[in-house]
């Protein structure tokens, strides 16, 4: 499935849009051993990024690498 880039931060996050409209999060996370955690936007995270754009993603990139077990189970 092709998707669309539309922001990223370098060494932070990238945001995309699949074929099917979904928003999907990349961010990338570690300190020793880099990995990334990627995973759809559900409706409220949409919403934050529609009212706040890239001040919201910074601050869910940030709970990302802070929580990444609540975020592992949405890995696409």
């Amino acid at each position: 499935m092709a998707r669309t880039k539309i922001i990223e931060s370098k060494w932070d996050y990238l945001l995309e849009k699949d074929d099917n409209g979904e928003l999907i999060l990349e961010v990338v996370c570690g300190t020793v051993a880099i990995y990334t955690i990627t995973f759809r936007l559900n409706d409220e995270e949409i919403k934050g990024w529609e009212s706040e754009g890239e001040k919201f993603l910074k601050h869910l990139s940030y709970d990302v690498r802070d929580h990444p077990k609540e975020y592992l189970v949405r890995r696409v």
